[in-house]
């Protein structure tokens, strides 16, 4: 069907579904309600144009030059179409709500799981330094009275049940200090630590070998720790390497001086009382030595323990990025 724009009077085609439609003209770009063009306007037109003999009614081709302008946008319907489709700039809107949405549940998620992660590696001082401390005393106090006892020649029984009671707290002792070492390694493990946490406590079994291997993995774990913090931006402070040194070293000592010799003390129980009686000077220097290996490892590995929980405990809502 034939329409007609009322504010410039432009005239084209259209189809029929478009009738009662709002667009926009082409020609003067101002919007309109699409309705059938009645032709019985033109005709007057026409009629007016008949009398072009007269030369003195020479304006009459006005018309004519005037509806010459008009006949292009009658050849070309394509820019009605689009003005059409005014629901599209709606369109934009509605799809932009759900892009929001994704954005606003997908970051809470994503700040739960890195805070839930954190929570499982950060270490807790009540089992690894008060925990630990409590065990310690305990067996070191009954190894104190199984050797009194071993001295004074008292009741073998006694003497063996306190010994036993002492090994029992010691190795409870080792295996906390063991899942330490374990735990630690768990906290920073990403692609670029070097020592996985599994290989930690597995290589201080191995015999020999295990004397450089606590130097390493001690002293590494300080080492990868400040460079974790530095690779990711986290604010935290750094450990001190020199800490950690001189606890590797005291792990080893308190292991051959106190650890070993306290499981195998069954073996040489009779011993004890001759050797006081035979060499009591070397028996008590070599007491004294063995007390104070063992107060170093206690003081050495309280501090640790202490830096290393409040260092996991530092990378909390990092660990998630892991």
């Amino acid at each position: 069907m034939k329409t007609q724009c009322p504010n410039c009077k432009a005239r084209f085609n259209v189809d029929d579904k478009f009738a009662g439609k709002q667009t926009k003209c082409p020609k003067c770009v101002k919007p309109f309600t699409i309705a059938p063009f009645v032709e019985t306007p033109v005709e007057p037109a026409v009629a007016a144009a008949a009398p072009v003999k007269n030369p003195d009614h020479a304006p009459v081709e006005t018309p004519a030059k005037i509806a010459e302008p008009v006949m292009p946008p009658i050849k070309r319907p394509e820019p009605v179409i689009p003005p059409v489709k005014k629901p599209e700039p709606v369109s934009p809107a509605k799809i932009a709500e759900p892009v929001k949405t994704p954005a606003k549940i997908t970051e809470p998620a994503k700040e739960e799981e890195s805070a839930a992660k954190p929570l499982s590696n950060a270490l807790s001082k009540i089992v690894f330094v008060y925990g630990w401390m409590a065990v310690r005393i305990i067996a070191g106090i009954l190894g104190a009275a199984g050797f009194a006892m071993a001295i004074k020649k008292g009741e073998h029984s006694t003497l063996i049940t306190a010994f036993a009671a002492a090994d029992v707290f010691l190795i409870g002792s080792v295996l906390i200090e063991l899942l330490l070492f374990y735990k630690m390694w768990a906290a920073i493990r990403d692609k670029q630590v070097s020592i996985s946490p599994a290989k930690a406590v597995g290589f201080l079994f191995i015999p020999v070998f295990n004397i450089y291997w606590a130097l390493l993995m001690l002293t590494g774990f300080a080492e990868d720790y400040n460079a974790f913090i530095q690779r990711r931006t986290i604010k935290a402070k750094e450990l001190p390497i020199t800490i950690f040194l001189i606890y590797a070293f005291m792990f080893i000592l308190a292991a051959f001086v106190v650890t070993i010799p306290m499981i195998c003390v069954f073996g040489f129980i009779g011993l004890i009382s001759r050797a006081f009686i035979g060499y009591p000077h070397a028996v008590w220097g070599l007491l004294a030595f063995v007390l104070a290996a063992g107060i170093g490892h206690f003081i050495t590995y309280v501090l640790v323990a202490i830096k290393t929980c409040n260092a996991t405990s530092a990378l909390r809502g990092y660990a998630g990025k892991t």
